[in-house]
């Protein structure tokens, strides 16, 4: 047996975990050595329980490593192992690096060492999903990867701007690549592969739970420089990732909201914490001046300049609403009544601009701009 399979079988394991595998081996050359042991003598080592010292001593009843094996391999799912020369020295350096990576897609994503956590709630509003997309347009553009948890909301906002602007993106998966959740982005993980990553701890069909989803937390912020949290309500998962980041030494960035709004209030609470404020790219940037290749201001997501450059042909009406939805969404009523034009025209133009994908509507007749 290898170091490598037996960092594979400890991962099998179920209920033994990163930080007891780490405590065991501080007695133990290797984790081959470990798994040769019996479980009498496992037991008497001081801060393993009798339960661990059974599941560890008894792993030829419960890990099948050849089966697994075989489901990474049709599955076209590569394993990285700490014994590894290429597991990430950013995730091995924390405090409970997982034993094993399971990894489908692009490799080389791994290697990335400019990467970012961009994470939110599940329930979002238009606002947080317009300033994801804005905000991980720049990064992208200043040259960094995009790590998030493939979940609903902001996560999924997070890695559909990374591919449509030809980025790098991580996805780390709560469950086994076996059995992606939600099932809805199943799609979205099979183009996440084509450029990016998709990453898991955990074996190939485990399905995820409320153990595994803050398990998988530690490994979003584990890869990344610094975490993004955009919108979080006061007890959003995206608030462990952050207080995670914070343990393991990473910065934690927040972008503020609308003060009535439930979702804003895990954000205010970060930034009152000592989080930094976000309204700019280059509140993120000039935090990490020593890497080379990041903009600055050019890449503001708040930049004034914010007309097409593609050459498009825009009617004086069609200018007019672009300088007023720079500032935010608004309602027909309230472009009317600052663009003073008749109705007919301002229809017409609204329509001309959704043809162009240069606004979108949303829902209550009210229009913002789309990625530009």
């Amino acid at each position: 047996m290898t170091s490598r399979e037996a960092y594979i079988i400890l991962n099998l394991l179920s209920g033994v975990g990163p930080v007891r595998v780490k405590h065991l081996l501080a007695n133990f050359s290797c984790p081959e050595q470990l798994l040769s042991e019996t479980t009498s003598s496992l037991a008497k080592i001081k801060g393993i329980g009798p339960k661990t010292a059974g599941i560890i001593g008894d792993w030829k009843k419960t890990a099948d490593l050849d089966t697994e094996l075989s489901q990474t391999e049709k599955a076209g799912v590569s394993i990285i192992t700490l014994a590894d020369p290429d597991y990430p020295d950013i995730l091995r350096e924390i405090y409970d690096p997982p034993l094993c990576l399971y990894a489908r897609g692009q490799l080389s994503s791994l290697c990335r060492q400019q990467s970012l956590a961009v994470v939110g709630s599940r329930r979002n509003s238009n606002y947080g999903i317009s300033i994801s997309e804005k905000l991980v347009c720049s990064l992208v553009s200043s040259g960094w990867s995009i790590v998030s948890g493939l979940a609903r909301g902001i996560d999924t906002a997070a890695h559909n701007s990374v591919l449509k602007s030809n980025g790098c993106t991580i996805a780390v998966l709560g469950g086994g690549l076996g059995s992606i959740y939600p099932p809805e982005n199943i799609s979205l993980a099979n183009k996440i592969c084509e450029n990016g990553l998709l990453l898991s701890e955990q074996p190939m069909q485990l399905r995820p739970d409320r153990r595994s989803f803050p398990m998988r937390n530690r490994i979003i912020s584990g890869l990344s420089l610094g975490t993004v949290v955009i919108e979080a309500g006061a007890k959003s998962g995206a608030l462990i990732t952050a207080q995670v980041g914070l343990d393991q030494g990473r910065l934690v960035f927040a972008v503020p909201g609308r003060i009535d709004n439930p979702l804003s209030k895990g954000c205010h609470n970060l930034i009152k914490q000592g989080a930094k404020l976000v309204d700019s790219i280059v509140d993120i940037n000039e935090e990490f001046e020593f890497f080379r290749g990041i903009l600055s201001s050019e890449n503001d997501i708040y930049k004034t300049d914010i007309l097409p450059q593609n050459n498009l042909k825009l009617t004086e009406a069609e200018t007019g609403l672009l300088q007023l939805l720079r500032y935010g969404e608004c309602s027909i009523d309230e472009l009317n009544k600052d663009l003073e034009i008749p109705m007919h025209i301002l229809l017409s133009s609204l329509m001309k601009l959704e043809m162009k994908h240069i606004i979108k509507q949303l829902p209550g007749k009210r229009f913002t701009l789309t990625q530009i």
